[in-house]
């Protein structure tokens, strides 16, 4: 997909990519592989064995893993220099930002001046990638879309052209949910393939990349499973499908996508010989599985997929930015059970030379886990000060350089600091009281938690709108906390975190029957989860009608709501069964 690989709009867990500094005709020849779709596009050469890594290459483009394809259309301009089609695929390939503009365009000035003589069509897909190499994916993007548009309605029946010119134009989603340019002019373009290349692995991938983020992810529910038989040694296509199965709450299913990442990345490696660092997906692969594990309840699975992520990244090269990564997701299975002195407690040393983003992101987390163990300790004084450091982070961020690489950008860096900085803020002012400030600030949380890009870190600290209808729980707004809870479902709905806010809020309003429905939603969702964890006992004492108890969640920061005489809370401390 020509989306991912001209912008950088997934986080990387190491700084460099496979074999970026090579020139193409010093990268080490592949190996032909089945497993990864059936592209196939006719090209100029009297070479069979050109043919056929070319056709990799193709298929390899189209399921997003740039660095391998490349590899491949460097092979196959090796077994034919004169094959203008590889250079043509190997400026494509050769990533995104100012770093690689020369060595594009020198790929793409070969490919031109091999063009006499090859077929209209070729000839059609140089002239439109060499706007690309020229001005850039930005400057170039009307251009290379009135070309290709050219070569579709000249070659109608060019599958390639058209899913090659969708994965271009994808460009994701507002925060306010509203598609990015060429959006739906992309999903047109694929509905269509989906109907004319049913087997096409390219297709549903570009598919399930569409859907991911859109408000009917479910769309994309049976590509999603359709690439794990089409592209079953393609990690980065079994990665997509993972993310969408978690997505529309497929957990079980998701997790055996994602697993099948690991494996096909563990596999790739052992057979080119290639240390860790060179994999794919299989560490943004762990880290979905922590986060799935966490969601279904299983605190111990979650840690357990944590640490095998830090141990595989340690070993590798110590690189700061995978340490940081993997930090960050056992900072996070530990948040999500309320284990605040666990998380705070997660080393993070970097190794010599990290730059100021890793420094930050490691001194973020430090600083909000150490505030939330305090807050539980009711120091509230030194919580305040903790929140003056998170503040005191994020200006020299705000003012370094944008990255144009792999690397940590600062300023991204900076907008989870500040998601993290609003939200202990709205704890302590919410444990102190302060209900109104607590909403204001919660509030602001959960609109900078919207903005973050998907190129930046992941949100280190709690949920923001999580936070948020807990407060609402208890500051006598449950019709508000509800609704809030029922757009967390809506977003994941396996995760049973998100169920129970639902069903405690359908509690808080005295929906009754409406809280049965959610508790047993909840339970569904963790019917695989650590037995010992208490909400089970809860929901199932709720759902068995025996006359018990329910206690809400009351997070340490909402407990001196009380104290303070808030009103609500006198009326919202128990619900009967």
């Amino acid at each position: 997909m020509l989306a991912r690989l001209l912008r950088a709009d997934e986080p990387s867990v190491y700084v460099r990519a496979p074999w970026e500094a090579l020139a193409d005709d010093a990268l080490p020849s592949p190996r032909l592989r089945d497993g990864l779709g059936c592209a196939h596009l006719e090209v100029t050469t009297s070479e069979p064995r050109a043919q056929a890594w070319f056709d990799q290459g193709l298929r390899l483009l189209h399921l997003g893993w740039g660095s391998e394809a490349r590899r491949a259309f460097a092979e196959a301009a090796r077994v034919d220099p004169s094959l203008a089609m590889a250079w043509w695929g190997l400026a494509l390939t050769r990533g995104p930002g100012a770093r690689f503009a020369a060595a594009r365009a020198e790929a793409m000035g070969r490919a031109l001046a091999l063009s006499e003589g090859i077929t209209d069509r070729e000839q059609r897909y140089i002239v439109a990638a060499s706007l690309l190499a020229e001005k850039g994916p930005a400057n170039g993007r009307h251009a290379f879309v009135r070309d290709m548009e050219c070569l579709i309605d000249r070659y109608p029946e060019d599958g390639d052209a058209r899913l090659l010119l969708a994965g271009f134009l994808l460009d994701g989603y507002e925060p306010d949910g509203r598609p990015g340019q060429g959006q739906p002019y992309a999903q047109a373009l694929l509905r269509e393939l989906l109907r004319t290349h049913p087997d096409c692995a390219g297709v549903h991938h570009a598919w399930v990349q569409a859907m991911l983020d859109s408000g009917r992810p479910e769309a994309a529910r049976d590509s999603a499973r359709r690439l794990l038989a089409l592209a079953p040694q393609a990690s980065p296509a079994l990665l997509a499908a993972g993310r969408l199965l978690q997505r529309v709450g497929l957990m079980e299913e998701a997790h055996q996508a994602l697993v099948a990442a690991v494996a096909a990345d563990d596999a790739y490696l052992a057979e080119e010989g290639l240390p860790v660092t060179d994999a794919p997906s299989a560490e943004a692969a762990m880290r979905l599985l922590s986060l799935g594990c966490a969601e279904a309840g299983q605190y111990g699975e979650a840690q357990a997929w944590a640490r095998r992520l830090r141990q595989r990244v340690e070993g590798a090269d110590g690189d700061s930015q995978a340490v940081l990564f993997a930090a960050s997701t056992l900072v996070a299975a530990h948040l999500r059970f309320g284990f605040w002195r666990a998380a705070a407690d997660v080393p993070m040393d970097l190794p010599a030379g990290a730059g100021l983003a890793e420094q930050a992101l490691r001194d973020g987390m430090r600083l909000y886990t150490r505030g939330l163990s305090l807050l539980e300790a009711g120091r509230l004084g030194e919580v305040e000060r903790v929140c003056g450091t998170l503040d005191g982070l994020h200006p020299p961020l705000v003012e370094a350089r944008r990255s144009e690489d792999r690397t940590l950008c600062p300023r991204d860096v900076a907008r989870v600091v500040e998601v993290a900085a609003q939200e202990l803020r709205g704890a302590l002012e919410a444990r102190r009281g302060e209900v109104g400030r607590a909403e204001a600030t919660l509030t602001r949380a959960m609109r900078l938690e919207r903005r973050l890009r998907a190129a930046g870190p992941a949100a280190f600290s709690r949920p923001a709108r999580e936070a948020l209808v807990r407060l609402r729980l208890r500051s006598d707004r449950e019709d508000k906390a509800l609704e809030l809870a029922r757009s967390l479902v809506a977003e994941r709905p396996g995760c049973g975190h998100f169920r129970l806010l639902a069903a405690e809020s359908q509690v808080a309003l005295g929906a009754w029957s409406g809280a049965v429905e959610d508790f047993t939603a909840f339970l569904e969702c963790w019917r695989n989860a650590d037995p010992h964890q208490p909400e089970l006992r809860r929901a199932r004492a709720f759902i068995a009608g025996r006359g018990r108890v329910l206690r809400l969640v009351r997070p340490p920061e909402i407990l001196a709501l009380r104290e303070h005489g808030t009103a609500a809370l006198s009326a919202q401390g128990t619900a009967s069964c």
